[in-house]
């Protein structure tokens, strides 16, 4: 199956910029809540937590859509994987 993994691009919930400036963690660690990112445009900041929470309509519509992929995906996958076998007649819908 293909891979249907996706990057949601945060935006500033100011001025809607999508460009942060911040310091990256440590090789190995990812970024805390508290960490802390300030809008290029704007200069305003805010946490990761934040962020997201201000971002999570693109986040949750991300989320759905990615869904509806993997939906369609298995369902071709399926269907492939049971079309050599005879007089069997199966069509799937989700």
């Amino acid at each position: 199956m293909e891979d249907l993994s996706r990057n949601v691009e945060l935006a500033c919930p100011t001025c809607g910029c999508s460009e942060f400036e911040f310091e990256k963690p440590p090789a190995g660690e990812e970024y805390t809540d508290d960490w802390e990112f300030t809008c290029a445009h704007c200069g305003r900041t805010f946490t990761h937590a934040r962020l997201i929470e201000a971002n999570q309509e693109a986040i949750d519509a991300t989320i759905d859509k990615m869904g509806e992929e993997a939906a369609k995906a298995f369902e071709k996958e399926l269907e492939k994987s049971l079309k050599g076998l005879k007089n069997l007649k199966i069509k799937v819908r989700l």
